[in-house]
């Protein structure tokens, strides 16, 4: 598997190469954000057939846009925000829970966490497509319909992503939280019995001593 994860790295850069000697650099720009994507999908260290998942699908998605596919098919469009949106999202979580200090802690706040990035990378992809179609190729796709389609897909993706992250955290450690209860407990009650173990000398013990002294005495 993890074979085929490097195999499919090295077709980033590749798709740039081809794009730029067959195509238009416009092409070239998208698989160099394709390249750049699937450099985080590595330094993220996601699980190998995520990381497949995830570059086979950006990379769909650019091949699509150079080869005029979402023009040819009327609902392709819609289909490849649906599982990139998804990608992404997971990605993008499990990015900041390598890199900052984000930490679902139960499968509710997963789904939520998930389906919010989701829904943020939705926003941000369709401001690019009218960004594209406002700078680089006014023939990108921006109408009304075609934008709320594609932010109710990206949702929908997101939301599926986070329900089956939510699933697989859950039998990857079924009992994570209760373990670390219990491993809680078991340190607090280990630190108790070593404060009072054998050479431990008690408050009730040094009031004591001076008794027995003046006894002695």
């Amino acid at each position: 598997m993890s074979r085929l994860a490097l195999a499919v790295r090295w077709v980033g850069p590749l798709s740039v190469l081809l794009t730029a000697l067959f195509f238009d650099a416009v092409g070239a720009s998208v698989m160099m954000l394709v390249c750049l994507a699937i450099t985080i999908t590595w330094r993220a260290r996601l699980p190998a057939a995520l990381e497949i998942a995830t570059d086979v699908t950006l990379l769909v998605a650019a091949w699509s846009s150079v080869l005029l596919l979402y023009e040819e098919y009327a609902y392709w469009d819609l289909v490849v925000h649906f599982a990139a949106t998804a990608v992404l999202a997971e990605l993008t979580l499990r990015a900041l829970r390598r890199w900052t200090r984000l930490e679902p802690s139960g499968p509710v706040s997963h789904v939520v966490v998930v389906s919010s990035l989701g829904a943020a990378l939705a926003l941000l992809w369709e401001y690019l497509e009218f960004v594209g179609y406002w700078l680089v190729d006014p023939q990108v796709n921006v109408g009304y319909l075609d934008t709320m389609g594609d932010l109710a897909a990206g949702h929908a993706g997101a939301l599926l992503a986070g329900i089956l992250g939510a699933r697989a955290r859950h039998r990857a450690d079924p009992g994570g939280r209760a373990r670390a209860a219990d491993e809680g407990t078991a340190d607090s009650t280990t630190a108790q019995d070593r404060g009072t173990g054998p050479g431990t000398t008690t408050s009730s013990d040094s009031r004591r001593r001076p008794d027995t002294t003046e006894e002695r005495d």
